[in-house]
């Protein structure tokens, strides 16, 4: 009877996507459980990096937003001294869309620019609501690093919701997730770590907990982590947006069990420069020629952009020996959108692991 082999199963949001469920930023963004009018210089940074394109916005694109914004971005304050003080004075009132606003137009005509007030459109009525009041009265860093959390606490509630919703059967993740549960069960050690907030399920059921490890916490439990990778230019009052620096980072042993792996399969990670703490000593102890271990890496993403994106990240990471780690390994990329040229890759990868 041949020995098991170790499967290392890693996921990233690709994987959600590709399951119908609408977990991209954009989805979060245009959500209602968005902080995006929330007070804060952080929250004007995003809302401006891409309000034409939120199309094309990955995670891994927040969080490199987030490092751009710790460390050159412009926290300057979003309420001046003159308009807090108007705000202070006029917290919630009606006008006659016909009649004068008021006392300081300008300031009101501002703040309405700035999302700080939201108009009401009834008929006749103009009704201005002053959200967060209170807050105005802290200071740049520390509504900052509200707005952070409501970042987390908004993306936990939307991610609550959308997990709830039916998962495509007839999926490539579907599939993938099929037959890597068959193969556990035919005695295989199979250890799936998902970079993803949602439950990872199977036919209505929630996989065996101790063969998923969720990296970056969990929607369910109310804790998730967001945030850029560690970086010495961040001054101390920004340590907040490093996830090392979140209260509940805790990684599982992801980087010892890819090292003992025999086959890993990645579905839908970006492979990028954000979690490359994680693949960065595989990757270039696979490209040492002193290991005479070679793995089976199938990686499964969505068309030729994101796999040459990954090239890209891999080349980095081996200090530019991508050719070596190709040659030394039996490394196999799948274009899920692709499926004409991929489907013969496909069909081999599912038949390896048992479904014919």
């Amino acid at each position: 009877m041949p020995e098991p082999r170790k499967i290392v199963l890693v996921l990233g949001n690709g994987f959600d996507l590709d399951l119908g469920l609408k977990t991209s930023y954009k989805d979060f963004w245009e959500s209602e459980y968005c902080p995006k009018n929330y007070p804060a210089p952080l929250i004007r940074h995003l809302n401006q990096r891409w309000k034409d394109d939120l199309d094309a916005v990955k995670w891994y694109d927040l969080e490199n937003e987030l490092l751009e914004y710790a460390i050159h971005g412009d926290k300057s304050d979003v309420v001046s001294k003159e308009e807090r003080e108007y705000l202070k004075n006029n917290s919630d009132y009606q006008l006659n869309i016909k009649a004068v606003y008021g006392p300081r137009d300008d300031i009101y005509q501002i703040l309405v620019e700035k999302s700080i007030i939201k108009l009401e459109n009834n008929l006749l009525v103009i009704r201005a609501v002053v959200p967060y009041k209170e807050d105005f009265r802290l200071t740049v860093i520390e509504r900052d690093k509200k707005a952070f959390l409501l970042i987390k606490k908004g993306l936990c509630e939307y991610l609550t919701t959308v997990a709830l919703a039916q998962k495509a059967s007839n999926t490539i993740a579907f599939q993938v997730l099929s037959v890597m549960d068959e193969y556990a069960k035919e005695g295989n050690i199979v250890n799936i770590y998902s970079f993803n907030y949602t439950p990872m399920e199977l036919n209505g059921s929630e996989l065996d907990s101790t063969r998923v490890h969720y990296v970056h916490g969990r929607c369910r439990d109310g804790k998730v982590i967001i945030g850029t990778r560690d970086d010495e230019r961040i001054s101390e009052e920004y340590d907040f947006l490093q996830k090392s620096f979140d209260d509940s980072f805790n990684p599982p042993a992801i980087v010892s069990d890819l090292q003992e792996a025999d086959d890993i399969v990645f579905f839908g990670h970006s492979i990028g420069e954000n979690d490359k703490q994680y693949f960065k000593a595989l990757f270039k102890h696979q490209t040492d020629y002193a290991n005479k271990h070679s793995k089976d890496i199938t990686i499964f993403t969505r068309d030729r952009t994101s796999e040459i994106q990954i090239k890209r990240s891999l080349q980095r990471m081996t200090d530019s020996n991508l050719s070596t780690l190709f040659s030394r390994n039996n490394l196999q990329i799948i274009k899920t959108g692709e499926l004409e040229d991929d489907g013969e890759k496909l069909f081999s990868f599912l038949a390896k692991y048992g479904n014919d």
